[in-house]
């Protein structure tokens, strides 16, 4: 028999078996998906080389006619790959060692052929059916979502309808008071209308007392609400202008407080000139009085070094005279006696009592 070739499937690519030379593509198909899937191509089918040999041990613990009475598909389902995909065309005759029937051998490879054939089927169809299902769920969510708009559809043209009707019952009503030229008198609560202020001051005290009453509750409430607001409109407003006279305050004591903070650091920085420049005068006055001081000092010591002198000549002069008198005389007449220079004298001491005060 001759070689068989590769096999591939939708869901799964099989690994390749080792030196299995490769087949021509088998058949190709189309089939129709489900309404609202679309023409879908049925994918390209290869069939798979079978290398192994069968399981006699497996095989042979299986009972065919219990499967076939019993309808045992978990037994096949056991076998069906290993049944499908084993090769006997290399087994033997355990008896005379000979080849198998090559038209039995053909047989069981037809029969496994169209085994493969219709797994491969099977899958597609399962894929498929995976597939329309999921779009009969999305069609099933897309016609509750449709049914739920037509319902709501539905309330408001139910809604809409008695309103015309309402409407035209309206219409019709102030078509005839109109035809009849009269006044007419309508009701603030219902769609009455009278032609007589009388009979509509009974309605409402007979059909709508309680509306009545709260007509002039509203009436009151309005008012005092008008008033609220306006009130907190006046407050709002006094609270703004609070609000600005307050940081118009603020900008003017910012302004204030950095004006008078210029004008003390003025008011210092001149204190600090003024200061600088008292101490310099004082410094160059003090320096002044310094060096006249020193100079009337000078003169002081140069005319009280000249006065000594003067003095010291002075007394040398009296003592010369005294002694060229030759004669002696007791301390109580030389007390007594003034001197000859009596102007020198005092002005000795008039310089030496002005050189003590200063």
């Amino acid at each position: 028999a001759p070689a068989v070739g590769h096999g591939c499937r939708p869901a799964r690519q099989p690994a390749a078996c080792a030196g299995a030379p490769p087949r021509r593509a088998g058949r190709r198909g189309r089939c129709r998906a489900g309404a609202g899937a679309g023409p879908a191509a049925f994918p390209a089918f290869q069939f798979r080389g079978r290398h192994e040999g069968p399981d006699w041990r497996r095989l042979s613990a299986v009972d065919v006619g219990r499967v076939s009475r019993e309808g045992d598909v978990a037994a096949l389902q056991e076998h069906l790959e290993h049944v499908t995909f084993c090769s006997a065309e290399r087994e033997r005759c355990p008896h005379c060692q000979g080849p198998a029937d090559p038209l039995l051998l053909k047989l069981l490879r037809l029969a496994q052929l169209c085994t493969e054939y219709l797994l491969h089927s099977q899958e597609y169809l399962s894929a498929q059916l995976g597939s329309l299902e999921e779009a009969l769920r999305a069609a099933q969510a897309q016609r509750d979502q449709l049914g739920k708009e037509v319902a709501q559809r539905s309330q408001e043209i139910k809604g809409l309808k008695e309103e015309c009707r309402r409407r035209k019952k309206m219409i019709s009503t102030q078509q005839m008071m109109l035809e009849a030229r009269a006044s007419y008198h309508q009701c603030q609560f219902c769609e009455k209308a009278f032609m007589n202020y009388s009979f509509l001051q009974s309605h409402m005290q007979r059909r709508h007392p309680l509306e009545e009453s709260q007509i002039g509750m509203k009436a009151k409430t309005d008012k005092l609400q008008d008033e609220i607001d306006k009130l907190k409109e006046q407050l709002q407003l006094t609270k703004s202008q609070l609000e600005a006279e307050q940081q118009a305050n603020m900008v003017r004591f910012s302004k204030e407080c950095e004006q008078q903070k210029s004008k003390e650091e003025e008011i210092l920085q001149s204190f600090h000139r003024w200061k600088e420049e008292e101490k310099e005068k004082l410094a160059d006055e003090i320096g002044k009085v310094k060096q006249m001081f020193m100079k009337e000092l000078k003169e002081l010591s140069s005319r009280n070094s000249t006065l000594e002198n003067q003095l010291l000549e002075l007394q040398k002069s009296n003592m010369q005279q005294k002694s060229n008198l030759g004669t002696l005389k007791d301390s109580q007449e030389f007390t007594e006696e003034k001197p000859q220079s009596p102007q020198d004298y005092h002005n000795v001491v008039k310089l030496l009592e002005k050189q003590v005060t200063l």
